[in-house]
């Protein structure tokens, strides 16, 4: 039997408890994990530029290749372990050692940029700041001594006075998902249920089902009224009345 929208309306309606219980005890359960055995963690990131390595005399393609050649070699160099020890020792500050800087620290670089992007995740955001500073000055103070180049050049410092939300996701943005989740899944269990079920409840099945005119119908009728005298029982249908046919 095909049904209308109208009809899936009516049934999502006749049961909203299970779309309550679905949507109540998802969230409970999400917050009580966000707030119990989720750890927030924010993310800062920089920009460093490499530069023509004549920028007085134009722009050279030639310089511009070898510009762009060197971008992968200054990847690997930040992320080696003189970088990563001279950041260590020389910020003590920041309370991180060289192995767990190894771990935080992410280099991205492209094949047809000259830019390279730096990027750490931590607890703190002010941390995180800092550490992508620290590596980006250790690194270009490092340059000059390393290659006999001083191409490289600051171009985005991480913002230390920047407040923004963990990148794993709020409370209230983990809420938000476990809402829309959980409704979701409930109206499939519903529309499962419904599927599933074969029961005749309403003339108007009665009659698609068996192709005929529904002539009386028998409504449902509690125990409640039952106890009652037959006069104080008022007829009226207090469940989906179920259909009888000739």
């Amino acid at each position: 039997m095909e049904k209308t929208i109208l009809d899936y309306v009516q049934l999502i309606q006749k049961r909203l408890w299970i779309i309550f219980v679905f949507v109540l005890i998802s969230c409970a359960t999400t917050y009580y994990v966000s707030r119990t055995f989720v750890t927030p963690v924010y993310t800062a990131s920089g920009q460093l530029i490499v530069n023509y390595i004549h920028p007085a005399q134009g722009n050279n393609l030639n310089d511009v290749n070898t510009s762009l050649n060197l971008v992968q070699s200054y990847k690997e160099i930040i992320e080696s372990q003189k970088i990563m020890g001279d950041v260590a020792a020389n910020y003590p500050q920041l309370g991180i050692t060289e192995d767990e800087l190894a771990k935080e620290l992410e280099v991205k670089v492209s094949e047809k940029s000259q830019v390279i992007n730096l990027k750490v995740t931590d607890e703190s955001y002010t941390r995180a700041a800092g550490i992508v500073n620290a590596v980006s000055a250790t690194f270009m103070n490092s340059v000059p001594s390393l290659m006999n180049l001083d191409n490289v050049k600051l171009l985005t410092a991480a913002d230390t006075e920047h407040k923004p939300g963990p990148s794993n996701g709020g409370v209230m943005m983990n809420l938000l998902i476990s809402f829309f989740v959980s409704l979701m899944a409930a109206i499939g269990v519903i529309l499962f249920l419904e599927s599933i079920n074969s029961t005749v409840r309403t003339e108007k099945e009665a009659e698609e089902w068996f192709g005929v005119p529904v002539i009386a119908s028998v409504p449902m009728i509690t125990r409640k009224q039952a106890a009652k005298p037959s006069a104080a029982i008022t007829g009226r249908v207090e469940e989906p009345s179920y259909a009888a046919i000739k």
